[in-house]
């Protein structure tokens, strides 16, 4: 359960080992607080690619990225606004 929806992963027959190219897809979670959830997954084991930063084009938002078991990366963003 991610807030009010649901993601599953599960495992298919012709994908084997750790992702070779895990820049390639990546989840985004949005949180009021990246920097509590950081600590928090952190915490839970997760293997940190990027500690929380703010990117340039949104000074005001935060990103971090980790990496799960198979090296798939998830991000950790602020809600983004939209206009």
């Amino acid at each position: 359960m991610a807030g009010k929806g649901i993601i599953t992963f599960g495992p298919h027959d012709k994908v084997r080992g750790k992702n070779a190219t895990p820049e390639r897809i990546m989840f985004n979670f949005e949180t009021k607080d990246v920097k509590e959830e950081f600590e928090r997954i952190k915490k839970l084991g997760a293997a940190v690619v990027a500690e929380p930063y703010s990117p340039a084009e949104d000074p005001k938002g935060m990103i971090a990225t980790f990496a799960d078991p198979d090296n798939n990366y998830f991000q950790l963003v602020t809600p983004w606004e939209i206009k």
